[in-house]
């Protein structure tokens, strides 16, 4: 069925068009599979943008985006057609972008490179357009919650314990924000190019693509920077870097994750340990992260692989 439904998708814009616009319209109608959906609509602009490049991809992303916004206005009302468009926009464009990376210099680490850049533009973007979130962000929520007390005075203690964790979230909400749209975009794109390998027959693609990723000791130094500076006290600078080490951890950890799964490989570990592993990955994906700063200069690959120049 992907195989067949991934055809569809890289016949032309205008099939892809359709199948992301009805995914993501059944996300809004039907709950319980809404992520599911929601997933599969984005896979598909990837698969289209990857497949066929970033003008088919674009014109798929645009006009889904009008087709899902319309439609919304037409069932929910005009005032929700601009939050709509923003919000699939938002979601779409940075999965457009990597795609398009990806499918040009056919590196997974630039594509991550790219999403992250745009993370961290989307902080300062944040910062310069509705400025800093401590000062706004909790008053925004006392204001939303003294209504619903209003209403309902009974829900006063749950309602004055959410005011107290948005206090809380503050300093970090843009680069959480920005991080989680980075998490969900390379999601997505590793979805859309597993499902390029179905398409086109290629068994085993993306787990060589995946084995492989790596940066390089620039980038880790870089990493490594922006960590040391989120941890000083330097006014605007250290904010900033604050909420980019939150961005640049989900790369890294992607990465962490990639060593991880080929060191088990080489090592022909049992499955339990990808178990533990994940389960690092929830519990304390800081670890996974060091392991992929440490990569580039440890390189546990290389000292795993038998079949390496130098291993036997």
């Amino acid at each position: 069925m992907m195989r067949s439904l991934g055809r569809l998708v890289v016949a032309g814009p205008h099939q892809a068009v359709l199948v992301v616009a009805i995914c993501t319209i059944l996300s809004f109608l039907l709950p319980p599979v809404t992520s599911v959906l929601g997933y599969v609509a984005a896979a598909a602009l990837a698969l289209n943008s990857l497949q066929r490049g970033a003008r088919s991809g674009a014109i798929v992303l645009l006009a889904a985006s009008g087709i899902v916004a319309l439609l919304a206005s037409l069932m929910a009302g005009q005032q929700v057609l601009i939050g709509v468009v923003v919000i699939l926009l938002l979601l779409w464009a940075p999965l457009w972008l990597a795609s398009v990376v990806l499918r040009e210099t056919r590196s997974l680490a630039m594509a991550m490179l790219a999403l992250s850049l745009l993370g961290m533009l989307g902080v300062v973007l944040i910062y310069v357009v509705v400025g800093d979130p401590v000062q706004w962000w909790p008053e925004y929520v006392s204001r939303q919650l003294d209504a619903a007390i209003a209403v309902q005075p009974e829900l006063r203690d749950q309602l004055e314990e959410l005011s107290a964790l948005a206090e809380r979230v503050a300093p970090v909400l843009a680069g959480s924000i920005s991080a989680g749209l980075v998490m969900n975009a390379l999601l997505c794109l590793t979805l859309g190019r597993w499902w390029q390998a179905v398409v086109l027959e290629r068994p085993g693609a993306v787990r060589a693509e995946f084995y492989a990723l790596r940066f390089n000791r620039s980038l880790s130094l870089a990493g490594i920077a922006i960590f040391a500076l989120a941890s000083l006290d330097l006014g605007i600078a250290s904010v900033l870097s604050l909420q980019w080490a939150l961005v640049v951890m989900v790369p890294f950890m992607f990465v962490g994750l990639a060593v991880a799964h080929a060191t088990l490989s080489n090592l022909k570990a049992g499955f339990v340990w990808l178990v533990i592993v994940y389960i690092v990955a929830l519990l304390a994906p800081q670890l996974l992260v060091a392991v992929g700063i440490l990569d580039p200069w440890l390189d546990p690959r290389r000292r795993t692989d038998k079949g390496a120049p130098g291993q036997n």
